[in-house]
């Protein structure tokens, strides 16, 4: 399981709830698991905040039907005490969905649904939480990278180490060294989940690009970086000597160095504006900490042997993590005031003891004095 929070959050609040559900609320396979969409979409209106609502996802790899409904549940619940700590739940609303629409399908070399092999799709937990605190009415930040990100992080570590399917396996771990991609091959608008072949081929440097377009080139990139990458002695020691094959070995322009992804562009690779086009590499050899270890098999021997001290750091993460945040919103808010108790007393009420009355229904008819009515004339 992955924890993702999306960018988008100053539209009105139909716009995040119709993604999640439909413009008529029959997206299929969508359901709402806990909350209101009604409310959550009246309060993210309500937001006099610019941002106006925080929405991401919990995305799984496995299937919908895998995990229990007792789980989800206690997921969502989980992942709610550690956005809010300190809080109580009638001080923020979160609207929960669950999406089952991914991977439903084997598909063909053209991305074409295969016939006959259907099956449950992988499980999505999708929230939505309007940006304010409903006791005071004061902004609500639910999540923020620089402060929150390891506290989240390290709750991810321990639901995934804690979780199990309904038939007792461990649910899939993100951090295994197993489970990186050395290149995303799936970015882009080729057919999926094969939009090129990539066995790897070294390419005569500047002159065995593919130029047909942003997939093809992107394809032959990896082609040639995989394949440096596979050499006995490779040159690829860091994302320095990344960036410096791509600029200096392929004649490529790096336009954009990110965390996790190397943007690059061809002089000869243009748009229908005559500008060069930019290809956004991602994958593990583009992220800024990439080193040919990572993709060996000490590197899983390394992560199999550290599972204990991995579990008493994202212990202590998340316990520091949360006194700070649940010191933090307590000082915050320390002007909500909790709603009054009802004082109601209810008294069982026992029918077999209770005498019923019968009623006698009068007809009805109208006793009103009639008058007449003068028209004018």
């Amino acid at each position: 399981m992955i924890v993702k929070f999306f960018r988008r959050s100053k539209e009105q609040g139909s716009k995040p709830i119709n993604y999640f559900l439909g413009a008529e609320k029959d997206r299929e396979f969508a359901r709402v698991l806990s909350g209101d969409p009604v409310i959550t979409e009246h309060l993210i209106n309500a937001t006099k905040f610019e941002n106006k609502y925080k929405s991401g996802v919990l995305s799984f790899a496995e299937r919908v039907d895998e995990i229990s409904e007792a789980d989800k549940l206690a997921i969502m619940r989980s992942f709610e005490a550690t956005l809010f700590a300190g809080l109580e739940p009638d001080q923020y609303d979160i609207l929960w969905i669950e999406h089952s629409d991914k991977d439903r399908f084997d598909v063909d070399e053209d991305g074409k649904k295969i016939k006959g092999t259907e099956r449950s799709g992988r499980l999505e937990l999708n929230f939505v939480i309007p940006c304010h605190e409903l006791r005071t009415g004061k902004r609500l930040q639910p999540f923020y990278a620089g402060t929150d990100m390891r506290r989240v992080n390290a709750w991810k570590n321990i639901t995934n180490r804690e979780l199990k399917t309904l038939k007792g396996d461990a649910v899939a771990d993100p951090n295994d060294p197993k489970r990186h991609r050395k290149v995303n091959k799936y970015l882009g608008s080729a057919p999926k989940p094969s939009p090129f072949d990539l066995t790897i081929k070294k390419s005569d440097k500047k002159g065995d690009l593919d130029l047909a377009g942003r997939d093809e080139l992107r394809a032959s990139i990896h082609r040639h970086m995989l394949a440096m990458l596979s050499e006995r002695n490779t040159e690829l020691h860091d994302r320095k000597a990344v960036v410096h094959e791509l600029t200096t070995g392929l004649d490529l322009i790096c336009e954009r160095e990110a965390k996790s992804s190397i943007t690059i562009s061809h002089p000869l690779l243009l748009d229908k504006n005559g500008k060069p086009q930019r290809v956004r590499l991602e994958g593990g050899i583009y992220n800024e900490d990439f080193t040919p270890t990572n993709f060996t098999a000490a590197a899983d021997e390394k992560y199999d042997n550290n599972r204990i001290r991995r579990k008493i750091k994202d212990d202590d993460n998340y316990e520091i993590g949360m006194q700070i945040k649940a010191e933090q919103n307590k000082e915050l808010y320390k002007d909500a005031v909790a709603p009054p108790k009802l004082d109601i007393a209810v008294q069982p009420v026992i029918m077999a003891q209770t005498q019923q009355k019968s009623t006698e229904t009068l007809p009805v008819a109208d006793t009103a004095p009639k008058r007449p009515i003068q028209r004018p004339r």
